[in-house]
């Protein structure tokens, strides 16, 4: 039947024109943001006549089009009030979420204090794990003479830091051992076997069961695994310990692994009976899944973690205890310091087979020559800067810029003398949030999400 104009009339404000679509629901979507009416939907078929915001069903319309986009989603906004809308958000906003975990710990103790929105924000377990994967910065470095409390040497004072540099917070005096991505591991001074796993910011600490087997002072060698993962909001770590064990009448290298995971301690399957690993020279590092242990025959041991095999690297001819073996880059390498007359050059050397790569020469004008007799390199810290202990003083050298800048001129401890120093300990740590109570943490976030930890304290 045909129909009239004036029989239904047509309210062409209200028409819906496929051409301006987009524009339509834009404003929809905004009005939607802005006002607390309720939204009501009606069929296509109906007479919008009122000027009461509407939306129009658009299946039976634009569907026919593919290339048209369908209509915003109704989601419920109240249920995330942490969450701001594009044209609402103010510059505070933009850098609470999107810069303030690129910041190290200390810092954003000082954030805390912005107001108490900045406080809970920083203090939720969700911050947390994303500060631990976005900061990887190398913020100092732990040291420890035999025998004293450890301390720790900031690279800048004003960013980095924790609040017990001696780890009081521990239940009894402990050795360093090794550290990685933030998380420390120690050995209680009294029990061999007897291990913990910290983090000094927060002062979170776990300690581990007692390994199967027995790990001797001078018959082992430790390294920390721990790869913070966005995935993953544990924070999975394993401790790999390399320790000789004599099957027969030649002695072999046995890896006893323990998995936070799974809580407990396994023996590798995988058994190292290469001459030149025999005899581990102390603790090592992690790297891209794999550990590596240097040894007194001048070699690296290299252990990888997922597929437990074993290979032997070789060290530069002229390494010794004044060359480190440390990260450059992303990549594993040895940085030697190498005499020429008076001055000093500092060598490094990469890839897998450990190949000269770059000669820096190192501008120490300055500093007198009996302490440039006893120069021992520590640690690459942040692709650009080299830790050096020059006598009993501790030097951050610029490589690009050739600058020098002193981080402690006085031996750590009671002791004094740059011999001393040169018998200390010193482990590069993350100024990072990451929680050692991984499954406590979880169990807490399953009963309420919205649940926050005030475990930051100023350093």
């Amino acid at each position: 039947m045909a129909t009239s104009e004036e029989e239904y009339p047509v309210d062409n404000d209200n028409l819906v024109d496929n051409d301006s679509e987009e524009d339509l629901f834009d404003d929809i979507a905004e009005q939607h943001i802005q006002s607390s009416n309720e939204l009501k939907v009606v069929d296509c078929s109906d007479v919008v006549c009122s000027n009461e915001l509407k939306v129009v069903d658009r299946s039976d319309v634009f569907d026919r089009d593919p290339r048209k986009r369908t209509a915003p989603v109704d989601v419920p906004y109240d249920e995330f009030p942490h969450k701001r809308f594009k044209q609402n958000m103010e510059i505070q906003d933009v850098v609470m979420e999107h810069a303030l975990y690129f910041l190290p710990a200390k810092s954003l103790c000082r954030f805390k204090t912005v107001n108490k929105e900045w406080d809970q924000y920083i203090n939720s377990p969700f911050f947390a794990h994303q500060q631990t994967h976005s900061f990887r910065d190398i913020s100092g470095l732990f040291c420890q003479l035999p025998g004293d409390k450890p301390s720790f040497i900031s690279l800048d004072q004003d960013a980095y830091g924790i609040p017990s540099p001696s780890l009081s917070f521990l239940p009894q005096p402990v050795t360093l051992r090794t550290a990685c991505n933030g998380l420390l591991c120690c050995q209680n001074c009294f029990e061999q076997n007897s291990y913990y796993i910290c983090n000094p910011v927060n002062e979170e600490w776990k300690v581990l069961p007692e390994p199967n087997f027995y790990h001797g002072p001078d018959q082992s060698a430790l390294a920390l695994a721990f790869e913070p993962s966005a995935l993953n909001f544990a924070a999975h770590f394993e401790l790999v310990c390399a320790f000789s064990l004599s099957l027969t009448d030649q002695p072999v290298i046995c890896f006893e692994i323990y998995s936070s995971r799974s809580s407990s301690w396994r023996l590798a399957e995988t058994v190292c009976s290469e001459l030149d690993a025999l005899k581990l020279n102390g603790d090592g590092i992690f790297l891209k899944g794999v550990v590596f242990w240097e040894t007194f025959a001048g070699a690296i041991l290299a252990f990888d973690l997922k597929e437990e095999h074993y290979g032997i690297l070789s060290l530069p001819p002229n390494s010794g205890p004044q060359g480190v073996l440390t990260e450059m880059r992303g990549e594993l390498c040895y940085i030697l310091p190498v005499r020429e007359g008076n001055n000093y050059t500092l060598e490094i050397y990469g890839d897998m087979d450990m190949n000269l790569k770059h000669i820096i020469p190192l501008y120490l004008g300055f500093l007198s020559h009996a302490h440039q007799e006893s120069l021992r390199v520590l640690a690459c810290v942040n692709d650009d800067a080299v830790v050096i202990l020059v006598g009993d003083r501790v030097i951050a050298y610029n490589m690009k810029a050739g600058t020098v800048e002193t981080l402690r001129d006085i031996v750590i401890g009671n002791y004094n003398g740059e011999y001393n120093a040169g018998f200390a300990k010193y482990l590069p740590y993350v100024n990072s949030l990451v929680h050692v109570r991984s499954s406590y943490v979880t169990s807490l976030l399953s009963e309420d999400p919205t649940t926050s930890y005030s475990y930051l304290k100023s350093p």
